[in-house]
């Protein structure tokens, strides 16, 4: 059956076009923006409530019942993942939300996207062992380098943090992938580069992910480190994988776009060729749902190296 589009749900949506993980319907467990950091690239923005306190910040149950309502009509999805507005492992019921999926829904995989904070926290990391796929962030080596980058709650120490990732990998026996976030002239220097993959090392994850500024990020001073670089040091690292644009387009129809786009706008901002993807329309279309939406005041614009990138005001 085709995906359908509901402009009702809160805490689910999509299905978008991910660059790792194929056609994903994304599960937000999480108020914009409650996350355990105030990263200066996150494409959602600015952390309002910095936190390592884990409560149901959501109702799991109706985070469930849109979940159900959603795949009753078996949509093709390549995953279902658990990412949004902030970090999802904050949320005390994931692991039931997981195992939910994993019981209820066995034919479709499960994803979790985490900046890997809170899993030296032994409940944390039991409750997310059930997910097919793990993928945490590693952006520095230094203390110094996290605290500019990642801007902790002051609860969190970088150390703990790979002690937790290194242990999390010799318990979890499915696939952890690490992605590195490099920002120009903060860790993308010989020294900081050293420790990551020095830490890479005793992660052993699956999959290495390079990745560097092409949305609008929380600060406008942050840098993409360019291309060439990109490569140099993605073979530096253990011939990590560099991440681009979409691999292949969604597979959405519905009839409510507008909504749909200020769903999909406020977690990510977007080109219209992403709209494009996402919604398996033309992208001349999509230009226009966005103009609209523009000229009411609803999203703003800001020119980034890949296109105009459209996003939801708060």
């Amino acid at each position: 059956m085709k995906n359908k589009i509901n402009s009702g749900y809160r805490y689910i949506f999509g299905p978008v076009p991910s660059r790792r993980l194929g056609v994903s319907l994304g599960v937000d467990l999480l108020p914009a923006k409650i996350c355990t950091l105030d990263c200066i690239y996150c494409e959602c923005g600015k952390t309002k409530t910095l936190t390592t306190g884990r409560k149901e910040y959501v109702p799991a149950g109706k985070v469930e019942s849109e979940i159900r309502d959603y795949l009753s009509g078996t949509p093709d999805l390549d995953y279902i993942t658990f990412s949004g507005s902030g970090e999802p492992t904050l949320h005390s019921c994931i692991g039931e939300l997981i195992k939910f999926l994993k019981y209820d829904y066995p034919r479709y995989r499960v994803a979790l996207l985490t900046n890997g904070t809170l899993l030296y926290e032994p409940a944390v990391l039991k409750q997310v062992l059930d997910a097919d796929l793990v993928k945490v962030s590693l952006d520095a080596g230094s203390i110094e380098s996290f605290v500019r980058i990642n801007r902790p709650h002051s609860a969190l120490e970088l150390s703990k943090i790979t002690d937790g990732l290194i242990n999390f990998r010799n318990i979890y026996s499915k696939e952890l992938w690490v992605e590195v976030f490099l920002v120009k002239n903060i860790n993308d220097n010989e020294t900081e580069l050293e420790k990551i993959k020095d830490f890479l090392k005793l992660i052993r994850p699956d999959k290495i992910h390079l990745n560097t500024l092409d949305r609008p990020g929380t600060e406008n001073w942050v840098e993409a480190v360019e291309k060439s670089v990109m490569e140099n040091i993605a073979g530096y690292l253990d011939d990590a994988a560099l991440i681009y644009k979409p691999e292949k387009a969604g597979r959405i129809f519905g009839k409510d776009i507008g909504e749909f786009i200020l769903s999909t706008v406020r977690r990510r901002p977007c080109t219209a060729g992403d709209v494009s993807h996402i919604l398996n329309i033309g992208e001349n279309e999509a230009e226009k749902y966005l103009d609209i939406l523009s000229e009411r005041g609803e999203i703003g614009k800001k020119c980034m190296p890949r296109g105009v990138f459209y996003f939801k005001r708060h």
